[in-house]
């Protein structure tokens, strides 16, 4: 024969049996498995109905509860219920609020990620899920709301700042970084005073030193090719004032040739003109 689910009372106190122990362990089993597959982790209005009932089931029947009691405790459970539906549409409105805000949230792997929210819905389990750089992720991996203003002012001091970590020190910079330091100081002279505020001023001066380095070795430079032009220009102009006097001595010769030809009639000389020797030499 079963033994009965329902116990007996002993010395004033209920006894439950074996079966009704048995019962009681299903249906906490019961109860656990739906409140873990429950996202919030709160007790569902069944299963405070169940509770209810299992407790005006198996009171004293010596000395029952009051109902005032049970009246109290549904009382308190319907407004523990409308706290967590306030709450559930809170997270609704929040969630829908951070569309179109660049946020920072923690992946599964560990990792943050930064990007616009696109979109928020809700799925089948009544789970936030918030859609970032094409994909999805809980609404509760969300860590921070940022504003765009903010987020792209660190986002080119931040690319600013690597472009001059791969800069040589001031004391190893050559020419050949010119281009590189006049672009990053054209990045940072373009930037409004909001995003400078984000780079320091260390570093806006730092970079004015590599600019002011760089005119230096460029004057130095300048300065050396002018002394290298002053001392190969006296031998230039000795070339110049050589051929000069080679041109004028030919011109010399030739206006003698032209003298001695027009007095060719007169009577022989014993004297022979050195001009007309070079010449027929």
């Amino acid at each position: 024969m079963a033994e009965p689910l329902i116990g007996s009372v002993v010395n004033g106190a209920y006894k439950k049996t074996a079966a009704s122990q048995d019962a009681t362990k299903a249906n906490t089993n019961i109860s656990t498995s739906k409140t873990a597959e429950t996202k919030d982790g709160g007790y569902t209005e069944e299963m405070f109905m169940k509770l209810l009932v299992a407790e005006m089931q198996y009171q004293d029947p010596l000395e029952p509860t009051d109902n005032s009691q049970y009246v109290a405790q549904l009382a308190s459970f319907t407004q523990i219920e409308a706290i967590q539906a306030v709450q559930a549409d809170m997270k609704n409105i929040q969630g829908n609020s951070m569309v179109g805000k660049m946020v920072a949230l923690i992946d599964d792997d560990n990792v943050e990620i930064h990007g616009r929210v696109d979109y928020v819905r809700t799925d089948d389990d009544g789970q936030l899920l918030a859609s970032v750089n094409n994909k999805e992720y809980p609404v509760e991996k969300i860590k921070s709301i940022m504003d765009e203003t903010y987020y792209n002012a660190v986002l080119v001091a931040d690319t600013i700042l690597a472009d001059i970590s791969k800069l040589p020190t001031k004391d190893l910079l050559t020419l050949g970084d010119e281009e590189d330091v006049v672009k990053v100081a054209t990045m940072i002279n373009s930037l409004d005073a909001y995003t400078k505020g984000f780079l320091g001023k260390d570093v806006t001066e730092y970079v004015q030193s590599l600019v002011d380095k760089i005119a230096e070795l460029k004057k130095t430079k300048q300065e050396a090719e002018e002394e290298v032009n002053k001392r190969t220009t006296p031998k230039t102009e000795e070339v110049n004032t050589s051929t000069e006097t080679a041109e004028n001595t030919g011109a010399a010769a030739t206006s003698q040739t032209t003298v001695n030809s027009e007095t060719t009639e007169e009577p022989e000389s014993t004297e022979t003109s050195p001009v007309v020797g070079v010449d027929e030499g």
